[in-house]
């Protein structure tokens, strides 16, 4: 899917034939086609203006493997693929409903989900600019590092708050990514839904959602499990092409040499582009491992590795936590050495006590009842258990001590996490 001004004169009116021509009124009015933008597999995207006049992107569901365009509507091409494309419509809708929760600067928005023309339909965002493709085919030297940078670390705060939410975008790439006039990037089309589609559609699961280069090894099995970090891999594809100016090797290839035990046709980025930190480079070449546990499993992970201030602001809070442990630790310490130096103090006064009381010279007195003593301390109680094991006090201050710095240390690593 494209929603981008130069999209709009991509291809003249009618020059296909599954689309529906300029002018075409959808929803009870609501929405009137203007232009042809982008198809795939799976769907028709146009230009249209609502009942306003502004300008949104209609999106139809159109799986064309398994349906045609009879006028307007549309019709599976068999009764067997009628089922099929029921399931189809409801995970389009699923995907509509979906996103339409999304609010994220940086997230093409959805506003609306209709049905017309015996099919599906969403209405997004109209989203001016050009996509990252262009940029890289058309004007290559137009951003500078800083700015590659910049777009990196607003596409990793956008794909965290997808992760987050438990969506994975599943087709990013560079021509769907859209940079807005202001130089904002935008995420579009999700691939989602036609991941999905492939599940439930035996047609449908020989038609490739993949993009080689972009996609990595694990989006080419049907059925197997995609994680974050395949998302990942794919924004750091992108990137390997924005900075290098070369899209990467088809992850199966990559594979089928990893297999052969022979070298990896991926070049890596480090110590080829320096006017680029270390830490940027190294960040891609490792979301573009083969392997999925060895890529960098998290965005907000990434976004930490290559952002400068937020890598400070994290050093600066651990050092103040690390301060307040040991200050925590050391008031600890004194307590305890302070409590046993009580104690010390308090046997050393009953020892004195009882010698002095050994050594007094008996005197006579008269015989009365003698007054009930009244009873020590508990710590004076317990005096003989302490003598009996002289070094119990140290090994309580040890234990405390080691006890209080497991805790405040789990606290710490808790609040890293969060």
């Amino acid at each position: 899917m494209k929603n981008s001004v130069e999209d709009t004169d991509a291809a003249p009116p009618n020059a296909f034939g599954d689309e529906l021509p300029p002018g075409t009124v959808l929803c009870g009015g609501q929405y009137t086609i203007e232009n042809y933008l982008n198809s795939g597999g799976f769907g028709i995207t146009y230009l249209a203006r609502d009942s306003l006049g502004r300008k949104v992107v209609i999106k139809e569901c159109f799986p064309g493997a398994i349906c045609c365009r009879h006028n307007e509507s549309i019709r599976p091409r068999s009764k067997g693929g009628a089922a099929e494309f029921r399931k189809i419509l409801k995970l389009f809708e699923k995907e509509a409903l979906a996103l339409s929760e999304l609010q994220h600067p940086y997230i093409v928005g959805v506003h609306q989900f209709f049905k017309d023309n015996d099919t599906a339909y969403m209405a997004l965002d109209f989203v001016p600019g050009r996509d990252l493709l262009q940029i890289i085919n058309e004007d290559p030297h137009k951003l500078a590092p800083a700015d590659i940078k910049q777009l990196l670390i607003q596409l990793l705060e956008a794909v965290s708050y997808l992760h987050d939410r438990g969506i994975l975008h599943r087709d990013i790439s560079p021509d769907n990514i859209l940079i807005e006039e202001t130089g904002a990037p935008v995420l579009i089309d999700f691939g989602a839904a036609r991941e999905s589609a492939t599940r439930v559609s035996r047609v449908l699961s020989k038609v490739l959602t993949v993009k080689d280069g972009y996609s990595p090894h694990e989006f080419y099995l049907v059925g197997s499990e995609h994680q974050f970090s395949s998302d990942l891999y794919a924004l750091a594809a992108s990137f390997y092409h924005l900075v290098s100016g070369v899209a990467p090797p088809s992850s199966q290839v990559r594979l089928a040499a990893e297999a052969r035990k022979t070298a990896d046709p991926l070049m890596p980025l480090d110590g080829r582009f320096k006017e680029y930190e270390t830490e940027f480079l190294d960040a891609i070449n490792q979301c573009l491992s083969v392997f999925p546990g060895e890529r960098i499993q998290t965005a907000r992970e990434w976004r930490d590795l290559i952002d400068v201030e937020r890598r400070k602001q994290i050093l600066l809070q651990e050092a103040q936590q690390n301060l307040e442990i040991d200050a925590r630790v050391s008031q600890l310490v004194r307590q305890s050495q302070d409590t046993a130096g009580v104690r010390t103090e308090q046997k050393s006064e009953v020892r004195t006590e009882q010698k002095s009381r050994k050594q007094k010279p008996a005197v006579a007195v008269p015989r009365t009842p003698p007054a009930e003593k009244a009873p020590l301390p508990a710590d004076v109680a317990q005096s003989d258990t302490v003598m009996a094991r002289p070094a119990y006090g140290r090994i309580a201050v040890s234990y405390v001590v080691a006890k209080a710095a497991s805790a405040l240390r789990r606290l710490q690593v808790n609040r890293h996490n969060n």
